[in-house]
């Protein structure tokens, strides 16, 4: 569950540079997904979740023997889950139910917040903590919890009643579920990438021998190579959004959207310090990268016509007249797949930070929360343990009954029914917590894409700021003003579409200024330091 704004998307408040070359990509309060965009339902297409490593050994492992445990009183445990139940949710759940059962004396009942009515019927389901057990908390999560919205967690009762998550669970993601020190959602253990990918034809970058690409930096060669010999396409077309996704891709850093490049931060920074372009460090990368821009511009690499192109990149790549496009790396496997279709081989740069690491989503983008007046709530932690960690269990919940369902082909990976719509599409039925850790790759996977995949997972951490988001209450006008200069004199700088580069940012500074840009930089830093306090409170 592809950080850019996202009924159920990647919700994420914080903006990657680079998000400007994702499509769905964005953050929500604590790093959660915005429910405007049903983004889950998006992700049953372009699912990038899966791997062949399993998260740990105990994950892995079933319940222990009932004999082992004290006699627990049968309970109905009631979930509140997002979107809608689908067709074979009855069947799926009776099996579950009769597992969780026999392991700890529970049963579910399940009761949905449909995607559209999130935003009204999700406050009405938390104003009544009476009437369920346990709800999906990525909305809100940290307003909510500092609110009383949801029971705290310790870590005693986790590794009392939850052995499982105790061992699948990183300190980072913990304090990613913090506030204000204290932890009330159970977090998501897999590692969820947080990188946009740059696409390319490989097959006609070794036909015109460019030499390999591992930055963005590296596409200039191969974008003279297309424009020198490849009639019909152009090196990029699209946007203008995908063209200054390129110069995100130079930059490799973030920047919080509300406020542009005025306010930012590097990924690589211990010290978790809200830079931007009013810093000599930040402003010489911007202008590094947009002299890299204007150069490409005026060697006609690229397009200039992108205020007004309304085709997407990789629509046009599709179609063959465009050689570069971007997204998230969600969709890397859809696009490696088409490609072979094609006859064409695809290539792929991934923006990682200075020093290689690979960001990752903060894990409160999926994870449950329990009531505060649950009675139920020792048996909801050891519901959720199984539920998430439990392989038997994960794959009832994400890919249905098995030899219904999907089945497993000769080399271990999954095939999805093709019935069409799937009784109980992959990923459909609101239980987006599970460790993807523990899935098969799909059968349509390509090797590539798998191996690249399991390459970036190896270098993906987490950091702090990711989960971060600006209150713009006292700041509204002064974003406002920000954002009208940014659509008339920060984008053209960012295409390569201004004379002189220099002068052309120092005005933009000034502008910048004048909308009141230091008070918001002022606010954001003192936002995100009590941001970082609480995440660290012990």
């Amino acid at each position: 569950m592809s950080k850019k704004s996202k009924a159920l998307s990647l919700g994420l408040s914080l903006m990657l540079c680079l998000t400007l070359i994702l499509s769905a990509c964005s953050k929500n309060d604590n790093g959660n997904k915005d429910t405007a965009n049903n983004t889950p339902a998006n992700e049953t297409k372009n699912n990038a979740a899966a791997s062949n490593t399993d998260n740990s050994a105990a994950a892995d492992n079933t319940a222990a023997d009932n004999t082992e445990k004290p006699q627990l009183d049968k309970v109905t445990l009631k979930f509140v889950l997002l979107g809608e139940a689908p067709k074979d949710n009855e069947a799926v759940m009776a099996e579950v139910n009769k597992k969780l059962e026999a392991d700890i004396n529970a049963t579910i009942e399940l009761t949905y917040i449909p995607f559209a009515d999130i935003n009204t019927k999700y406050p009405l389901v938390l104003a009544s903590p009476q009437d369920w057990d346990v709800i999906f908390g990525n909305v809100n999560y940290g307003s909510n919890a500092s609110k009383g919205g949801y029971h705290e967690i310790t870590i005693d009762d986790v590794n009392k009643f939850m052995p499982l998550t105790a061992s699948a669970t990183s300190e980072g993601q913990w304090t990613d579920a913090r506030v204000n020190g204290k932890i009330y959602m159970i977090p998501q253990t897999f590692k969820e990438l947080d990188v946009g990918t740059g696409f390319y034809r490989e097959d006609l970058r070794k036909k015109y021998n460019v030499p390999e690409i591992k930055t963005f930096k590296d596409l200039g060669p191969y974008f003279q190579a297309l424009k020198d010999n490849e009639k019909g396409m152009l090196p990029v077309d699209g946007s203008a959004s995908d063209i200054q996704g390129i110069f995100g891709g130079l930059m490799k850093n973030y920047v919080l959207k509300e406020a542009n490049y005025v306010t930012g931060f590097f990924p690589d920074d211990p010290s978790y310090t809200i830079t931007g372009l009013f810093d000599d460090a930040f402003k010489a990368k911007f202008i590094d990268a947009a002299k890299t821009m204007k150069d490409w511009a005026d060697k006609g690499l690229l397009p200039k016509n992108a205020f007004a192109q309304k085709t997407a990149a990789s629509d046009l790549a599709k179609e063959g007249k465009s050689g570069y496009w971007a997204n998230a790396f969600e969709n890397y496997a859809q696009y490696s797949s088409d490609m072979i279709a094609k006859g064409w081989e695809l290539g792929a740069v991934n923006n990682l930070t200075d020093s290689g690491v690979v960001m990752t989503r903060p894990a409160t983008g999926n994870g449950f929360a329990f009531s505060p007046k649950t009675k139920n709530y020792e048996r909801a932690l050891m519901a959720i343990d199984l539920l998430h960690q439990d392989k038997a269990y994960n794959m009832l919940l994400a890919f249905g009954i098995e030899g219904k369902n999907y089945t497993l082909n000769g080399d271990g990976k999954l095939v999805v029914a093709q019935a069409d719509p799937n009784p109980y599409p992959m990923y459909g039925a609101g239980w987006w917590s599970n460790n993807r850790d523990q899935w098969p790759p799909l059968e349509s996977y390509t090797q590539q894409y798998i191996d690249t995949k399991k390459a970036l997972l190896e270098k993906a951490a987490p950091y702090l700021l990711n989960g971060f988001n600006i209150d713009t209450t006292n700041i509204k006008t002064e974003l406002a003003n920000i954002v009208n200069i940014d659509k008339q004199y920060s984008a053209p700088i960012q295409m390569g579409l201004v004379k002189d580069v220099d002068a052309a940012v120092a005005d933009l500074i000034e502008r910048y200024k004048k909308a009141g840009a230091e008070k918001v930089i002022e606010e954001v830093k003192k936002q995100a330091a009590a941001f970082v306090a609480s995440k660290q409170a012990q």
